[in-house]
């Protein structure tokens, strides 16, 4: 419930009011608000629609000047992702009209909405996995379905790699999810012997983290592109261990997508870890 009423506190107080007065405030995972329309909730993965005033286009304003502290410029650099972290690790997705200056994308006007993604570290959940990972602490790829859990487990398999088995580990946050910094703190704990990378494309940094922090492995959230794959193939040139994750809901459904039918003829990866839908995990070793 902490979680949630941290998050909240970006928002308006009738928003926050509606949301904690719901018998399952606790279990909350977003809070949407669309332009125009009542506010949403999303509990377990669904969607559930709340009784409140039609979100008007000033509170919008107003959700977005609360998570940049009143600093919208100085946040310029995550808003051109369409997001913004805030304290303990919360995520403000945004939509509107993209303003461009060229060829680049460098912010949002007239927005239309925001997803405000309640951020929860539950230490612990990896510690089979990790068990697994020191008999063979070799590179390992987390595939799931959307929304089971991916990048929940592999922060607290970086933090237990760190923690209990002192490997110097290299964060490459693009996304600013796993460690989540503000003010160059991560939100979230990932163990003492974590260097965190954020807001740079995974292929550079990647290659900044191979050059600057001698990483004995290197994290990556969600492999998205083949640029990612070939920054880990020479990265695994240098002799050092990735653990990644991957959209795919199971190891025939990875062999099926082109992109990862790559990332498995490279031979990077040697365990697999499948979350499955009723999250539940398992691993297993990859054949070469």
């Amino acid at each position: 419930m902490d979680e949630v009423r941290q998050a909240l506190r970006i928002c308006p107080p009738e928003v926050q009011q509606t949301v904690l007065r719901l018998p399952y405030a606790a279990d909350v995972e977003e809070i949407r608000l669309r332009c125009g329309q009542t506010v949403f909730v999303t509990v377990r993965g669904k969607e559930q629609r709340l009784p409140s005033a039609p979100v008007a286009a000033e509170c919008l304003e107003g959700v977005i000047a609360r998570a940049t502290g009143h600093a919208v410029f100085s946040a310029q650099h995550m808003l051109k992702y369409g997001f913004v972290t805030i304290p303990g690790g919360h995520r403000l997705g945004i939509c509107g009209t993209a303003v461009y200056q060229g060829s680049e994308l460098v912010g949002f006007q007239e927005l239309s909405s925001v997803n405000l993604r309640v951020a929860r570290q539950i230490k612990g959940i990896a510690s089979k996995t990790a068990d697994a990972l020191w008999l063979h602490p070799r590179s390992t790829l987390v595939i799931g379905a959307p929304g089971v859990g991916k990048t929940t487990l592999l922060r607290d398999l970086i933090r237990q790699l760190s923690d209990r088995f002192s490997f110097r580990i290299g964060v490459a946050d693009e996304r600013m999810e796993l460690g989540a910094c503000c003010g160059g703190v991560p939100q979230f704990d990932l163990g003492r012997h974590a260097d965190v990378l954020s807001g740079v494309k995974k292929e550079a940094a990647v290659e900044l983290l191979l050059r600057t922090m001698s990483p004995e492995w290197i994290a990556v959230d969600e492999i998205t592109a083949a640029e990612d794959i070939d920054a880990m193939v020479r990265g695994s040139y240098c002799g050092v261990s990735f653990i990644a994750t991957a959209h795919a809901g199971s190891r025939e459904e990875l062999g099926r997508r082109e992109l990862y039918q790559k990332l498995l003829s490279c031979g990077v990866f040697q365990n697999l870890v499948t979350i499955r839908r009723d999250r539940s995990v398992m691993t297993e070793r990859m054949s070469i």
